[in-house]
């Protein structure tokens, strides 16, 4: 299914004859659009991978998102606030705390560790989101599935294939001992239960007014952390500059959600999804040549198995 930018449904089958060209522009339009907005998950990353400090990674996550909700405000009121149908604050409140831990997480993963190792595990949510019916019912796996979850783990391996010559699995035990790649397979883990439930959300309302409320749910559910972790600090922490570096990527985080959305109500979703997961491919190359990262050519090959495998989830899961 896909989703407008301001209602929940497309009718593709309105497209007449006469429009048959503009229809291909537009199909042809939303990779470019999606491609835009992988780019933009990748920058943003990046940039926050430039500013983050110990001292500043929770306050620096709360603004990521406390600063893009005017325009997404805007934006939600411009296409026509819609009325959610029941149980989409119900989706929503079992989402945020999840959500809020897997954000939290996020930015500490990007702190402690190589973007070009943290990146690509971004990829193992399909493979939670395949395991736990499996193992909970016993709901069987496709055989496309399972090649996917194989190249996944595959790709794993091969992000850290250098260090094999001190043991078969020496590349996963190598990511175990970063901290940061423990993260953000927990991220993966968290994201698959809150993607399920936002997509719950999303059909019952629509994709902006789902990001006008789930946004302010972040926000506000951090404002208590906030104030416990900063307590006393507060002038030491923003005269660091935390507001003014966390402008870039606040915006570059906004610019990207919008292209996506964009390009989901053109297309289908599980496109949308499996283009914008390229930004594996634009974090490591990012990496290796802005932060001089180390192994880029395997990390490369790495995370090129684990977009397969992805893509082969998602697309045929």
């Amino acid at each position: 299914m896909s989703y407008d930018v301001c209602d929940t449904r497309v009718y593709a089958g309105f497209i007449n004859h006469d429009h048959s060209k503009e229809a291909t522009l537009m199909i042809q339009g939303w990779v470019l659009i999606a491609l835009c907005s992988a780019m933009g998950d990748a920058l943003r990353d990046l940039s926050a991978k430039c500013v983050l400090t110990k001292e500043n990674s929770l306050l620096f996550t709360w603004l990521i998102f406390a600063l893009p909700l005017p325009a997404i405000y805007a934006a939600d009121y411009l296409c026509g606030v819609p009325r959610p149908a029941p149980g989409f604050y119900g989706a929503l409140l079992i989402a945020l705390p999840l959500e809020i831990l897997a954000q939290i997480l996020y930015m500490q993963a990007l702190r402690l560790s190589p973007l070009s190792i943290v990146a690509p595990l971004l990829a193992l949510s399909p493979v939670f989101m395949l395991a736990v019916p499996f193992l909970l019912i016993g709901e069987r796996i496709s055989l496309l599935a399972g090649t996917g979850v194989l190249l996944i783990a595959s790709g794993a391996y091969v992000l850290n294939a250098g260090t094999v010559k001190k043991g078969f699995l020496e590349p996963f035990r190598a990511l175990l001992r970063e901290r940061g790649a423990v993260y953000m397979c927990l991220v993966a883990l968290l994201f698959s239960f809150t993607a399920t439930l936002s997509k719950k959300a999303i059909m019952l309302s629509s994709p902006l007014h789902y990001m006008a409320v789930y946004w302010t749910g972040i926000v506000v559910g951090m404002i208590p952390l906030l104030f416990f972790t900063y307590r006393g600090n507060w002038p030491k922490t923003l005269r660091n500059g935390a507001v003014r570096k966390a402008l870039f990527p606040a915006l570059i985080f906004v610019v990207a959600v919008f292209a996506a959305a964009y390009a989901m109500s053109i297309t289908k979703v599980t496109y949308v999804t499996t283009i914008k997961r390229l930004s594996i491919l634009f974090s490591i190359l990012l990496a290796g040549m802005i932060l001089k990262e180390e192994s880029i050519s395997e990390r490369l090959a790495g995370g090129a198995l684990m977009i397969t495998g992805f893509a082969l989830i998602v697309l045929f899961g």
